[in-house]
């Protein structure tokens, strides 16, 4: 079966090159950009995803499709598909977003890759033989491109079912949304959270790995939380040495200090369950890989340094913000570890969250880590939006932010005390999509504070105006008219026969007039319009005034 397999490869990997060959001579095939032109009629493809489903190139009905053609252990793929995973664009509902691996790597190999991005709105899909590669060489003939074809390609198509645009080369997820923007009226833009990109340091893998209690983790840093990678395996004396010094630290197992054991040569899951139950702290997280995927990974590490192996346990520091700070070969002190730590810390100055290593390591600065804040909500006016939230218990205070679009960048609006658990942003104007973020902090006294790992975000907006109208009345009817209001999405028309009753709907429309009709002659009828705009937090309705008319 193997050398079927083999086989099977090998034609495959000739016929790429044939078609590379051909494309080439007909001067056609990928160059960096696509020049602007007209949309395109789709191409259709099917790939199949990670999880044996059809995964059609086809647009679905109002949804914009972001393809991403790259492969596993490409960085400029990994720099793209790290923004996009990380935006908050990428969770909407109208937009999809497909990986297709373009270089025949197995089913297996693409979910470890999947599942280190954690993030379920982006399809993966892998191909053993030329399907993808057919697709990338179609939209790159599609667009006319030059003669040189840079990883990734990534083809941009409407709701419509039209190609809009094709990039290639690493691009930021604010710079795929910008581009979406120019087809697709999309109110909202920017990243998932307040950036706090470090400057130093290697832009980390995203790689699934799973734990011995059939968990899946990655290697992709959680925000504010050094991560401790110690790749080795289990019959290693000098892996046994490195994870007992770490074992018997007074830092791990700190809520900003993650260490995790990854076995490289394929140990059963009994053999690696076994190698965990000698280490008594039960703060390490440990993980099998009996396919040896694992090996591949802790190479790819070392290539970051240029490095092509060595003595294990090979250990890589990675920082807060997902940067790779320090890979080394061979064993290491718990004391020699902790000391790369706080030495990256203490350089980025915390910047971004989290609890900050620093101190003698113990178990007293654990006391410094403050909860994220939950419970996040909007109360919109024409020209305020009320930001409320759940209390965090040992919280000092809370920072509220507001994104920039423009400028795609967050300013911090205010800094409320511990008692307060909401805030009013004024100055805002009707019928807009804004997006803030809120983060507590704890402050001990006469020290820097220190603040939450991860922000609560939310898009929400302002209301509209309040609708101007009049009401005419007619034989057993009543009209409403109103002008436009600025922003609305639509309108709702409510009526009453008294005027301390309760109002009731009527018909929410998307014109300016209404007509209610079967009415009862020579009484009094009250109505009101309200203007409503829809957000991903909520509908935010215009104040209102009412009127009232006698109908004839």
């Amino acid at each position: 079966m193997k050398e079927k397999k083999y086989c099977q490869m090998r034609m495959t990997h000739r016929i790429s090159v044939f078609l590379l060959l051909l494309f080439a001579f007909a001067g056609i095939l990928p160059g960096t950009k696509a020049q602007a032109q007209e949309p395109k009629n789709n191409l259709t493809y099917t790939f199949t995803s990670t999880h044996d489903e059809a995964v059609s190139t086809k647009a679905n009905p109002g949804e914009t499709t972001v393809l991403v053609f790259g492969y596993v252990g490409c960085s400029k793929t990994r720099g793209t598909l790290d923004s996009v995973s990380s935006s908050e664009w990428v969770k909407r509902s109208d937009i999809r977003v497909v990986f297709a691996d373009t270089k025949f790597h197995t089913k297996e190999e693409v979910q470890v890759y999947e599942n280190g991005y954690q993030c379920p709105n982006m399809t993966f899909c892998y191909d053993e033989s030329e399907g993808i590669n057919l697709a990338v060489y179609g939209y790159s003939n599609l667009f006319g491109m030059g003669s040189r074809l840079t990883l990734p390609v990534i083809v941009l198509i409407d709701k419509n079912n039209k190609v809009q645009n094709i990039l290639t080369g690493e691009n930021t997820a604010d710079a795929i949304l910008s581009e979406i923007k120019k087809f697709e009226n999309i109110d909202e833009g920017g990243s998932g959270t307040p950036p706090s990109d470090s400057d130093s340091g290697i832009p980390n893998f995203a790689y699934g790995l799973k734990t011995i209690e059939n968990t899946d983790i990655s290697t992709k840093a959680n925000p504010g939380q050094a991560t401790v990678l110690v790749f080795g395996y289990t019959t290693c004396g000098k892996t046994k040495g490195t994870l007992s010094e770490i074992d018997k630290s007074a830092w791990v197992g700190r809520s900003d200090i993650r260490v995790v054991y990854v076995e490289v040569y394929g140990a059963s899951l009994a053999d690696t369950k076994a190698f965990a139950q000698t280490f008594s702290s039960g703060k390490i997280i440990f993980c099998h890989d009996e396919a040896s995927l694992n090996f591949n990974l802790s190479l790819s590490y070392l290539a970051l340094d240029h490095q092509v192996g060595g003595e294990f346990p090979y250990i890589v520091l990675i920082d807060g913000k997902n940067k790779v700070r320090s890979i080394t070969l061979g064993p290491k002190t718990a004391e020699e570890i902790y000391a790369e730590i706080e030495a990256f810390t203490k350089d980025d100055g915390n910047a971004g969250g989290g609890q900050k290593p620093g101190g003698d390591g113990g178990a007293g600065d654990v006391s410094l880590s403050v909860a994220d804040v939950s419970g996040l909500k909007a109360e919109s006016a024409a020209k305020s939006v009320k930001l409320t939230w759940d209390k965090v218990s040992n919280a000092s205070g809370y920072a509220v932010y507001q994104y920039n679009a423009s400028k795609k960048a967050w300013t911090e609006k205010a800094t409320v005390g511990q008692s307060a658990a909401s805030y009013t942003v004024k100055g805002l104007s009707p019928g807009t999509a804004y997006r803030f973020a809120v983060r507590a902090f704890v402050q001990p006294s006469g020290q820097q504070p220190t603040y939450s790992k991860s922000y609560a975000a939310l898009d929400t907006g302002t209301a509209p105006n309040a609708v101007s109208f009049k009401v005419k009345a007619g034989k057993k009817k009543a009209k409403l008219t109103w002008r436009k209001v600025k922003g609305a999405a639509g309108y709702t028309v409510y009526y009453k026969t008294k005027a301390k009753g309760a109002w009731k709907k009527l018909k929410s429309v998307k014109g300016t007039s209404y007509t209610k009709t079967k009415l009862k002659s020579k009484t009094t009828y009250y109505f009101t319009v309200k203007a409503y705009k829809k957000y991903k937090s909520g509908t935010a309705t215009s104040s209102f005034q009412s009127k009232k008319v006698k109908v004839k």
